[in-house]
């Protein structure tokens, strides 16, 4: 599943994603809250400009007009910074996309909504205001929402081929820029809810998602070169996840550690303990990823040193939890 040899990368992976998928879906729209440019909608926005619309720089205005062409029987893919698209539209978010088609529904029918959250986390090099380090878990409270945080652009582009024919609301982070291949598309297939394991052994359990599979793979070369036992769970969707996959992980490992590109509250750890706690007894859960304070501004490496989420630094938190 994992593609070898050096690693390469897609420079501007939701470009290409966007423009095939409009292509092949000529009901898709692609929306911005004028920040074409920086999520990388550039294709469509020239090449084909009646599938794309721009509101301008209002995000909450992007999800209301988003939901109201869901209705009219288009499918919208509302892109924006992944800080603007939850926090500052979470009204927006919940109420006019959520909600299907009106109060009480239970959406396993109705309109179509697709939002997608770019540079989530610390992966935005300007700090706190542009950090969405709780998107996660504000969308994971939305109920019937469906919730995933791909590790790369096959990740991405599969996540997105799905969503669009999924009635209801999902929220996807988004990756642009230089996105690490690191999932072979000829051996993986997305399906909604599952997991995937990218190293199978025993000793620790590594439960990550997003970012976090990336940082968690770096840690694990170290760890084997350490000769330290383990094993590599990715989790790409939150929301809703197969809970008895993870619990068979979590229960084949005396110790789990959970990264994420996001809070260690509400997010992905907080997941596994919820799955774990639910069933009683069970391993110990070691949360890492973004503490609950603010991080600093600067590039990912930077942010991650200083956080303790860089490869060495994760590879040593992890084996202490194994001793």
């Amino acid at each position: 599943m994992l593609l070898t040899g050096p690693r390469s990368f897609d420079p501007a992976p939701f470009d290409d994603i966007s423009y095939d998928l409009c292509t092949r879906r000529d009901d898709v729209v692609i929306m911005s809250a004028d920040l074409s440019k920086y999520c990388q909608v550039v294709r469509v926005k020239n090449e084909l400009p009646r599938q794309h619309l721009d509101v301008g720089m209002a995000e909450q205005n992007l999800l209301s007009v988003a939901a109201g062409v869901a209705k009219g029987g288009l499918i919208p893919v509302a892109t924006c910074f992944a800080c603007y698209i939850t926090r500052r539209a979470y009204d927006q978010m919940m109420i006019c996309m959520g909600t299907g088609s009106g109060p009480g529904t239970n959406q396993k029918t109705g309109p179509t909504n697709i939002a997608i959250g770019f540079t989530p986390g610390i992966s935005n090099p300007a700090r706190i205001h542009h950090q969405a380090a709780e998107d996660l878990g504000m969308v994971r409270a939305i109920p019937n929402a469906r919730v995933i945080d791909p590790v790369d652009s096959t990740d991405f582009r599969a996540a997105l081929d799905a969503a669009v024919d999924l009635p209801g609301l999902t929220y996807i982070r988004g990756h642009r820029g230089d996105t690490p291949r690191i999932l072979d598309p000829e051996k993986f297939t997305f399906e909604l809810g599952k997991t995937y394991k990218l190293k199978q052994g025993k000793g620790i359990g590594i439960i990550a998602t997003g970012h976090g599979t990336q940082w968690a793979l770096e840690a694990s070369d170290i760890l084997t070169d350490r000769g330290v036992e383990h094993s590599v769970l990715h989790v790409p969707t939150i929301k809703p996840v197969n809970e008895s996959e993870i619990a068979e992980f979590a229960f084949a490992h005396n110790q789990i550690v959970t990264i994420e590109n996001h809070q260690i509250v509400t997010g992905l750890g907080s997941l596994a303990s919820e799955i774990v706690s639910d069933i009683g007894g069970g391993p110990r859960i070691t949360r890492l990823g973004l503490p609950n304070r603010w991080a600093p501004g600067g590039t990912m490496d930077f942010i991650r040193g200083q956080l303790g989420l860089d490869a060495e630094t994760l590879a040593t938190r992890i084996a202490g939890v194994a001793k």
